[in-house]
């Protein structure tokens, strides 16, 4: 990385200083509407625990952005909505048909994205993680850290959990219904979107329904390249519930996001390989349609509080290649359903609530190709994984714990899973079983000064591509063969080899660290609140994809030169990684000033060889500043983004560490704007410019520039009775 260790503790030190000085800092992205008195409410996590929780009291690192935060921001994509949480970043370069999430360093399978609470488990090499228009947002969580004492498999780095909006979310005061329209533009892709919402609640009926459209082109990046990239983006979101009783609720929602985009076959590549067959666009329609249904059943005895949720979620990858007519398809269905309840009692005088329960689900995979005798595409088998958990938490709150001032969180948590995982032609299956346990505290002595810390340990099962991988990676060129008919060199291809004995990866984290929380800090009636944290994970066993590009020696043996590979590509299990970095997130609030400042660093080492591992990132430190215009019912402000200077470091080929990834640092520097004016009641304005000095830098990987200069413009009418 760009720092040894002591100078990042040193850089965190000063950056708290420096933020204090400044009376800037932030814990959460949640906004303050301009016409509100109350300032800073406290930020609440429900799946930290699974449990409402304030975020300053767990013990631990979550992130909340709620539906104004997302109206100001107007993000295109998810990853613009969490550009700024400390430890998130989003690989795969600038189209959002490719990006993919990383937590804490860790990506692919060891984040766990929950939309509603229903799994999101589609997964590729080329392609995202997951498919989502922020407009039908109500909130964002980022839970930072090992939950697989609560969620199981896959939540080795963190959650993403996604809330959708709701009627409640959107009625005004002394409303029983209501209709919004928003609309915008952004300049860097020409990208036009508009949303039309209708909602209400009647009696102990709640409904809401939600379209929209949004259409996009090329993405202008700060190089002055042009990214082929052209989207048309339908969504769709019907939600409602009805209280049978006090005790007894029921909800029932379905979401659809639909892409019809056309881009070369990679999602993430750049401005192309210099190859016709790779760089040429296809045809692709990216599609992900998700059921959720609930039952809540909370009468009036503490003992019970109880949430059973069942749901499907269907992703696919469709391609379609014009100049050959050869067709791709990469379908992910996960079917599944939890339940749980919390019981709230007093245990020797101490606050308790136990929550307990299980999950089941099922993923599976399909692929298929119209090239292939089989039908199926390579690299994409058939098959299921299948999933079963059971789990135990306690959240125990002691006032004057042996006699000391102020209050102590404990909470133990424990998990059983198993699982099993076949495809279509093997003959062995993969499957395990692990416990997950987890023990956190939080004490704070006094209301203005916490401590926590906790010990979680985490596993993700190894996914059906990781173990059952094979066909054909990709072709290159023949080293000597060319074909003067073709005009060009025979491609000879890299292939998949299957790996059914990989075990799953486990990983034990230490994580602690302290948080402030000061009403009237500098001047009367403001509020300084914020968390700062060290972890350290040891990662037994993390599944690694080795690309061996190395080409048979027969590839150089006249007169045939054949038989012929350009290597191999596997699944592997790395004995041991390290993956250690600091947090911080801090809010500074007055009637008319807010700003907030997040920093973060990651490291990963192979215990092994001393190599780079991991979805690691620069140094990050984020600063958001704002002023608050109460007569003008506005509010202006900047976010500027500071990154270091990146390296990784590999082995050669000769068993040496040697740098194989250099980028430069960068300051990303963006202003905005929102205005409720007094002649239009409901009507709303924002605007932005992201990037404004057009900085060229490369935030992902070397050679993948970021969009340039991007102005954005958004109008919201909202009216209901």
């Amino acid at each position: 990385m760009s720092f040894p260790h002591e100078q990042k503790v040193s850089a965190l030190r000063a950056a708290l200083l420096a933020s204090a000085a400044m009376l800037s800092t932030g814990v959460s992205f949640a906004e303050v509407p301009a016409d509100e008195e109350e300032l800073r409410e406290d930020t609440i996590t429900v799946y930290g625990t699974s449990n409402p929780i304030a975020v300053f009291d767990y013990p631990g690192q979550v992130t909340v952005i709620d539906r104004e935060a997302i109206d100001t921001l107007s993000p295109s994509a998810p990853s613009d909505l969490l550009r700024d949480v400390p430890g998130v970043d989003f690989a795969g370069g600038p189209r959002r048909t490719g990006e993919a999430p990383s937590i804490r360093g860790l990506s692919g399978e060891n984040v766990l994205i929950l939309l509603d609470g229903a799994r999101q488990s589609f997964i590729s090499a080329h392609d995202g993680r997951f498919f989502l228009d922020p407009e039908i947002l109500g909130t964002a969580e980022v839970v930072r850290g090992p939950a697989s004492a609560l969620y199981g498999s896959g939540a080795v780095g963190g959650v993403l959990a996604f809330e959708t909006v709701d009627a409640e979310d959107l009625l005004r005061e002394d409303e029983t219904w209501g209709a919004r329209v928003r609309a915008g533009y952004q300049s860097v892709n020409e990208e036009a979107f508009g949303t039309v919402t209708a909602f209400t609640k009647q009696g102990e009926l709640d409904a809401l329904a939600s379209f929209g459209l949004r259409q996009s082109g090329d993405i202008e990046l700060g190089s002055g390249a042009d990214l082929p990239s052209d989207d048309e983006i339908e969504t769709g979101l019907i939600k409602f519930g009805y209280a049978f009783s006090d005790a007894l609720s029921a909800d029932l929602s379905w979401q659809i996001f639909n892409n019809t985009a056309i881009e070369p076959n990679n999602g993430q590549g750049t401005l192309g390989t210099g190859d016709d067959v790779l760089d040429r666009d296809v045809e692709k329609d990216v599609e992900t349609e998700t059921w959720r249904a609930g039952l809540n059943f909370d009468p009036v005895s503490d003992l019970i509080d109880t949430q059973f949720t069942i749901y499907q979620s269907t992703s696919f990858v469709d391609e379609f290649d014009p100049t050959t007519q050869r067709t791709t398809v990469r379908e992910i269905e996960t079917q599944g359903l939890s339940l749980r309840n919390a019981s709230r009692f007093d245990l020797g005088g101490v606050a308790t609530t136990l929550t307990f329960g299980g999950d089941w689900y099922e993923d599976e995979q399909t692929g298929f190709d119209t090239d292939a005798a089989s039908g199926v595409r390579a690299g994409v088998p058939n098959g299921s994984s299948e999933f079963t958990g059971l789990f135990a938490q306690i959240e125990a709150e002691i006032d004057q714990p042996l006699g000391l001032p102020g209050s102590l969180i404990v909470i133990p948590a424990v998990r059983y899973d198993t699982f099993e995982s076949d495809a279509d032609g093997q003959t062995e299956t993969g499957s395990d079983e692990e416990v997950s346990p987890r023990f956190a505290l939080s004490y704070g002595p006094t209301e203005w000064f916490r401590v926590f810390g906790s010990y979680s340990e985490g596993f993700r099962a190894p996914s059906i591509n990781e173990l059952y991988l094979d066909g054909v990676h990709f072709p290159v060129p023949h080293p000597t063969l060319f074909n003067p008919q073709m005009g060009q060199f025979v491609f000879v291809n890299n292939n998949f080899i299957p790996n059914p004995n990989l075990k799953p990866e486990t990983s034990e984290t230490l994580e602690f660290g302290f948080g402030v929380d000061f009403r009237d800090a500098f001047t009367s009636g403001d509020r300084l609140q914020g968390k700062i944290s060290y972890f350290d994970s040891d990662v037994k066993d993390l599944i690694n994809l080795s690309v061996d590009v190395a080409f048979d020696p027969t590839c150089f043996v006249g007169p045939s030169f054949f038989p012929c590979t350009a290597g191999t590509t596997n699944s592997a299990n790395v004995d041991n990684a390290t993956l250690d970095g600091f947090e911080a997130e801090f809010a500074y609030e007055t009637e008319r000033l807010y700003a907030r400042l997040t920093a973060s660093t990651i490291d990963g080492t192979d215990g092994e060889t001393g190599a780079d591992v991991g979805a690691l990132t620069p140094d990050r430190l984020a600063l958001d500043l704002g002023w608050r215009l109460p007569d003008w019912k506005a509010r202006i402000g900047s976010r500027i983004q500071f990154a270091g200077d990146f390296e990784r470091q590999d082995l050669n080929r000769d068993g040496d560490l040697v740098v194989v990834e250099e980028r430069d640092g960068y300051t990303a520097f963006d202003v905005y704007a929102t205005w409720r004016p007094d002649f239009a009641e409901g009507l709303r304005f924002d605007v932005s410019v992201d990037n404004v000095f057009d900085e060229d830098y490369e935030r992902v990987f070397a050679g993948v520039s970021e969009p340039g200069r991007n102005a954005k413009f958004t109008v919201t009418y909202q009216f209901g009775g």
